[in-house]
């Protein structure tokens, strides 16, 4: 399938509705800066020690090197269905909606664990500090709601949301970092952090790359909006790189400054806090300034569930609107310009898995059980599109095939990748996170099901000839 090939289609979706500071907040929302650091600095200091900073820095080259691949594909085609477009064109329609199917279910689950999981943070900060005991589980429906409001209303109204919020989430952060480096605990203001020299031996460092690589995961989702936005073959590739370069810098700034706040002296207590560092250190630096800290993690959350859920609705509208999902959800309304059936299914799935598994479970083991569960999605996605980037345009643009970003940088990412699922299943954790890689299985088997018994009958089969279509962007 070539790129003259497919079918042009006319989409509903309002097209030109958001520039790239819109598109570029989506990617960075869906990546959550401040979840993605305040949470994974203990972790990162217990495996890398003082060495930290630079496992964020590894992981941000790691991930440019998934990027490559993705910003070419991107580049020449432009669709709300991401994945799902760019591997039918590469691989074939088969592979094309089986990595679309993942992804959409993947994106459409994690709002149920990013809210349960802003939720129990919210309950437990405002129940410790101000005696407010209103279940975990509020909050967290109160999220899915204003998530819902946001999706149904339309593509400007999320992005407006998202631009303020993720600017005030990033301001935090920088400012509790910056705070720490003038006003350093016992060690003082050093670098020592990233002088090589001092990486300790073992595995330690490497599984803080690990889980630092999967911090920078959502800068894809920049293709979920290119349809809305004034020129998806400049903007998207231009957000998802943007997205990486900034989201990295902000990490290593972060991570740095948080270190040096703490004191690189005592950073053994860092790794093991029972709070989120964050919030000792806003405690003591900002005098008692912890509900800055709190108010941007429940911005962090909400951003990204607001993001999420605007990348599953876009997949699963890509994917009906060719026939290989039901047709129902590719309709759009008239007056917001929104997949609105899309957004009822993913609203709906995002809600009943917060309440029939988060309350029983508890919200973290849904966050941590459901995360997991994302990084053994992410794995074969990003396989795939390295491979589809490789076949398409070797075939379809011989003139732009070049050896280092697609043959280079997807052996690189796909080495990690595979790295990355073998750490994660060996030793195979404890209960409920054990369970991810079978809840990932059952995704793929549920897309199996759907793609043999349904897509692939005879008289049914009309969407793998459309699988690749493209909308009319000019």
């Amino acid at each position: 399938m070539t790129t003259e090939d497919v079918k042009v289609v006319h989409t509903d979706l309002r097209k030109g509705s958001i520039g790239l500071a819109g598109v570029l907040m989506q990617s960075i929302a869906q990546i959550s800066p401040t979840l993605g650091i305040f949470y994974t600095i203990g972790f990162a200091t217990s495996q890398a020690g003082i060495s930290a900073p630079l496992t964020y820095l590894a992981a941000f080259l790691v991930c440019a090197t998934i990027a490559v691949p993705i910003t070419g594909l991107a580049r020449h085609l432009p669709s709300a269905g991401g994945f799902y477009t760019y591997i039918s064109h590469g691989i074939g329609p088969r592979w094309g909606f089986i990595t679309g199917w993942l992804y959409a279910v993947m994106v459409t689950v994690v709002p149920a664990a990013l809210a349960a999981f802003t939720g129990a943070v919210l309950h437990d900060e405002l129940d410790s500090k101000y005696g407010i005991g209103i279940p975990w589980w509020v909050y967290s429906l109160a999220i899915l709601v204003i998530c819902f409001a946001c999706a149904y209303r339309g593509i400007v109204i999320s992005i407006r949301f998202l631009v303020v919020m993720t600017i005030f989430e990033i301001a935090v952060g920088l400012g509790l970092a910056l705070t720490g480096v003038f006003d350093p605990g016992p060690g003082g203001v050093n670098f020592t952090g990233f002088n090589p020299a001092h990486i300790s031996g073992g595995s330690g460092f490497f599984l803080a790359i690990v889980l630092s690589i999967f911090a920078f995961t959502g800068f894809e989702s920049a293709a979920a909006v290119g349809e809305e936005s004034r020129d998806p073959k400049r903007l998207v590739p231009q957000a998802i790189g943007g997205s990486l370069a900034l989201i990295g810098l902000f990490y290593v700034i972060c991570a740095w400054g948080l270190q040096i706040g703490w004191g690189t002296d005592n950073l053994a207590a860092l790794a093991d806090s029972p709070t989120a560092p964050a919030f000792v250190l806003a405690d003591r630096l900002w005098a008692g300034g912890s509900v800055i800290i709190l108010i941007a993690l429940v911005n962090s959350g909400l951003g990204v569930c607001i993001a999420c859920t605007t990348s599953a609705t876009r997949t699963i509208f890509g994917m009906a609107r060719t026939g290989a999902l039901p047709q129902p959800l590719a309709r759009v309304s008239k007056a917001y310009g929104t997949p609105v059936v899309a957004v009822y299914l993913a609203s709906a799935v995002a809600i009943v898995i917060t309440v029939v598994l988060g309350i029983p479970m508890g919200p973290y083991n849904l966050f941590n059980m459901l995360g997991t569960t994302g990084t053994f999605v992410y794995i074969p996605i990003f396989i795939l599109a390295n491979v589809a980037a490789f076949l398409y345009f070797r075939r379809v643009h011989p003139e732009e095939f070049a050896l280092f970003p697609f043959v280079i940088c997807p052996l690189i990412s796909t080495a990690a990748m595979l790295v990355i699922g073998y750490k994660s299943l060996v030793p195979l954790p404890d209960a409920p996170v054990m369970y991810a890689p079978f809840i990932a299985l059952g995704y793929l088997a549920l897309g199996a099901a759907v793609l043999y018994g349904r897509n692939l009958r005879p008289g049914r089969r009309e969407w793998m000839a459309n699988a690749g279509e493209l909308p009319d962007v000019n």
